[in-house]
């Protein structure tokens, strides 16, 4: 999906491949680290993005954040040079503060291209259960098996 990158300017060109696609925040991740592994000279360039996710977000650290895709150093994704539609399917931001369609530059693109970028961050938080509430969970469940067959016995 990336055609390719752009250290020196910290752009990362998509392909054809996401014209009318949607895409996962982790695929472009994933695809860059591939490029960057195979391609040495990508290595002389600090990381151009990462993944996070599983953040506490309550002081107990009972909920959690999404994974999310995060830009770093003011990296951008150029959307490939077609008019199309672009869905991404989860949770892009940058360090610089931008989110969403605001990480896609289309300044590069022709004049007579226009890229809709439909941004469907996931709607999820994740909670972490302890071991204690393990055991709670796991006696209702027995105390509810009990009394499902004792109303059908």
């Amino acid at each position: 999906m990336i055609a390719n990158i752009d250290g020196v300017n910290r752009y990362i060109y998509l392909d054809d491949s996401t014209v009318d696609a949607t895409i996962q925040p982790i695929d472009i991740y994933r695809e860059v680290r591939s490029l960057r592994a195979n391609d040495e000279s990508l290595r002389n360039y600090d990381m151009f993005l990462t993944m996070r996710g599983g953040e506490k977000k309550d002081p107990d650290g009972i909920t959690r954040t999404e994974r999310y895709l995060v830009l770093l150093d003011g990296t951008q994704i150029i959307p490939y040079d077609t008019s199309h539609k672009l869905t991404i399917d989860g949770t892009i931001i940058s360090d610089t503060g931008l989110e969403g369609p605001q990480c896609f530059n289309r300044i590069y693109l022709s004049d007579d291209v226009e890229v809709d970028i439909n941004y469907t961050p996931k709607q999820v938080e994740v909670v972490t259960v302890s071991p204690d509430m393990t055991d709670i969970i796991n006696e209702i469940k027995n105390l509810q098996n009990n009394i499902k067959s004792k109303i059908f016995t």
